[in-house]
């Protein structure tokens, strides 16, 4: 299946979620992330602000900096210089950037790639294998080369996103992991 017919299949999938349904997803998928083994070993945590009918990240960005994790989250720089890992300390400071997405204002708190232990990432597909489309900038593609290999970069998906295979072009990085509710 090609990946503009995917990523229109799933948006609507998650846009038919009735408020109720998304809000017990959203509390499973959140569970399973604050009770994981790579979530509890991590320092330093890069994490997507969800937007629309993406998996919730708020509560789950919340509950990490009450339990003192450091937490970055990405910040647009341009299509051509992509994307950069910013450190917050409370939620407030995130305000409406590109495509109307939650970010920080400020770069000063910008975090090294390399610091990095763990990465919750967004995308409309996954598969088992490793297999990610996203929304079609190669933000998250680009980012993924600057982190360390160990770095594990787990997405947040309902389960319906999760195919039994995804088409990967050359230049597609691969996850490591997928939680779902």
């Amino acid at each position: 299946m090609d990946k503009n017919i995917i990523r229109k299949k799933m948006k609507e999938e998650r846009n038919k979620l009735s408020n109720l349904q998304k809000g017990k997803l959203d509390n499973s998928v959140l569970q399973k992330v604050i009770k994981s083994e790579e979530y509890n070993k991590a320092n330093s945590i890069f994490i997507f602000v969800s937007y629309g009918s993406e998996v919730d990240t708020h509560r789950i960005i919340k509950k990490a900096l009450e339990q003192g994790k450091n937490i970055c989250v990405p910040k647009v720089i341009s299509k051509e210089d992509g994307m950069i890992a910013v450190r917050i300390h409370d939620f407030s400071e995130l305000k409406s950037g590109a495509y109307g997405i939650l970010e920080p204002e400020d770069t000063k708190f910008k975090v090294k790639e390399s610091s990095i232990d763990l990465c919750y990432i967004p995308g409309v597909a996954f598969d088992k294998r490793g297999g990610r489309v996203g929304y079609g900038g190669g933000y998250y593609d680009r980012f993924f080369k600057k982190l360390r290999e160990d770095s594990k970069k787990i997405a947040l998906a309902y389960r319906f996103q999760v195919l039994d295979e995804v088409p990967m072009e050359e230049h597609d990085m691969f996850i490591d992991g997928i939680i779902s509710d």
